[in-house]
């Protein structure tokens, strides 16, 4: 079973995704909120938790730090909010999704961000890389295969689509991705993303 919580200051946008989420893929929807004081709440209680970034009290993006020391974050946005996306990624969070995208792919990326992955939707990852700027400076020296899944990651595969990809168990890839943070003295794989679209990796 997957504990959900979702919290969004929407009323109608909560029981939505309440009723479309509950029971796919063993979901379970254990909590909503409706600002970023819930959302310190109902961190304790859920494997991954939807969070909007505008709410009242308390936004999204002031209460994410916190939360994330307790679960994986799905960050459901609508797209006019490119510099906050920016910071998302960067504190850490595992997913960034549109909330026009269709309810697949929010199953989708529950799914696999309770897997220990990450998923970004394009629009979104093409928005980080417009607000980036390469520094030229790099954070370390990558093997061949270390760069073929750091640019994989950057384009928001998964660790079995990245296996798939480059034939390799996902065992090995979870190896190369900690030599990766090992070598550039980053935390997570959202950081990976964040430092190629840079130009640092």
């Amino acid at each position: 079973m997957i504990r959900v919580a979702i919290v969004d200051d929407d009323a109608l946008i909560r029981e939505s995704l309440r009723i479309l989420l509950d029971g796919r893929e063993g979901i379970s929807v254990v909590g909503l909120g409706a600002n970023g004081l819930d959302a310190l709440q109902l961190c304790h209680q859920c494997d991954v938790l939807l969070l909007d970034l505008r709410m009242p009290h308390k936004s999204g993006l002031e209460a994410l730090p916190e939360v994330l020391l307790h679960t994986r974050v799905l960050m459901l946005t609508t797209f006019d909010e490119e510099q906050e996306m920016v910071q998302c990624l960067q504190m850490g969070a595992q997913g960034y999704l549109l909330k026009s995208a269709t309810p697949d792919s929010i199953v989708h990326a529950i799914v696999e961000i309770h897997r220990g992955n990450t998923v970004f939707d394009t629009q979104a990852m093409e928005a980080v890389r417009r607000n980036l700027y390469a520094s030229g400076q790099k954070l370390a020296e990558l093997s061949q295969r270390e760069e073929d899944i750091v640019s994989l990651i950057a384009q928001g595969h998964s660790n079995r689509q990245i296996a798939e990809k480059l034939f390799l168990s996902e065992g090995t890839v979870k190896n190369h991705i900690t030599a990766i943070l090992q070598k550039s003295g980053l935390e997570h794989r959202t950081q990976i993303a964040i430092s190629r679209l840079k130009g640092e990796l």
